[in-house]
C-alpha cells in the first residue's frame, strides 16, 4: 500500500523534504499531494533522481504525484555522483566598479566554456540570476556550457524577487532544496 503525503499548503522546500524522508525510510510507493505546479515539478525531479518512476495527475487545482521505486533503485541504492559546482551570487565579479565586474563575469564564463575541466553545475542566486535572462551578455556562453553537459540552475525565489521568472532564457528554474543538495553532494564548491 502506498504511503500518502499531503504537502498541500506547505512552502518550498517542505514537499520535497517530506518526500525525500519517506524515500530514505525505504517506502516503495508514494502518493504526494501538492497544490502548485512548481512543487509538483520539484518533487517529481527529486523522486526521479532517487530512482523512482513518477506519474503526475492534475486533480482540480491540486497535483497528485505517484512515485514507485524501480528495480534499478533497489539494486543500486543511493549512489551519489560527486561533482564540482560553481556558485554565482551576483551579476558582477568583485566589488568596486560594476562595469569592470560585469566585464570580468563575461570573461570568466567565456573562459569556462573553453576550459577542459568544466564543473558539473553552475548555480545562480540573488543578483546572479540576472545573468540567465534574455538580454544578458553571457547567455551564449551559458548555452555553450549546457551543450557541453553542464547543468545551469537558477534560484526560483530570486527570479521571482527580481520579477524575472518569465524572462529566463537559459538553464533550469530551481529551488532551495535542489540547490542545497547540489552544494552538499559536491566535492568542491567554487563561489564567484
Amino acid at each position: 500500500m502506498a504511503k500518502e503525503i499531503d504537502a498541500r499548503g506547505l512552502p518550498c522546500p517542505r514537499p520535497v523534504i517530506l518526500t525525500k524522508q519517506a524515500i530514505e525510510e525505504g517506502v516503495g510507493e508514494l502518493v504526494i499531494l501538492v497544490d502548485n505546479e512548481p512543487a509538483s515539478e520539484n518533487v517529481s525531479k527529486m523522486a526521479r533522481k532517487m530512482g523512482y518512476e513518477v506519474k503526475v495527475e492534475k486533480a482540480g487545482s491540486d497535483f497528485r504525484i505517484l512515485a514507485a521505486r524501480t528495480e534499478a533503485a533497489e539494486v543500486c541504492g543511493e549512489a551519489v555522483e560527486r561533482e564540482t559546482t560553481i556558485f554565482i551570487n551576483s551579476d558582477t565579479i568583485g566589488r568596486g566598479d560594476d562595469e569592470l565586474g560585469a566585464a570580468l563575469m563575461k570573461s570568466f564564463l567565456y573562459a569556462l566554456t573553453k576550459s577542459e575541466d568544466k564543473p558539473n553545475k553552475v548555480i545562480f542566486m540573488n543578483g546572479g540570476v540576472k545573468l540567465v535572462v534574455g538580454g544578458s551578455e553571457v547567455v551564449d556562453s551559458l548555452k555553450e556550457l549546457i551543450d557541453s553537459g553542464v547543468h545551469v540552475l537558477a534560484c526560483g525565489t530570486c527570479l521571482d524577487f527580481f520579477k524575472l521568472k518569465d524572462k529566463v532564457a537559459v538553464g533550469e528554474v530551481s529551488n532551495m532544496y535542489e540547490i542545497l543538495s547540489s552544494f552538499l553532494e559536491a566535492d568542491k564548491v567554487i563561489t564567484i
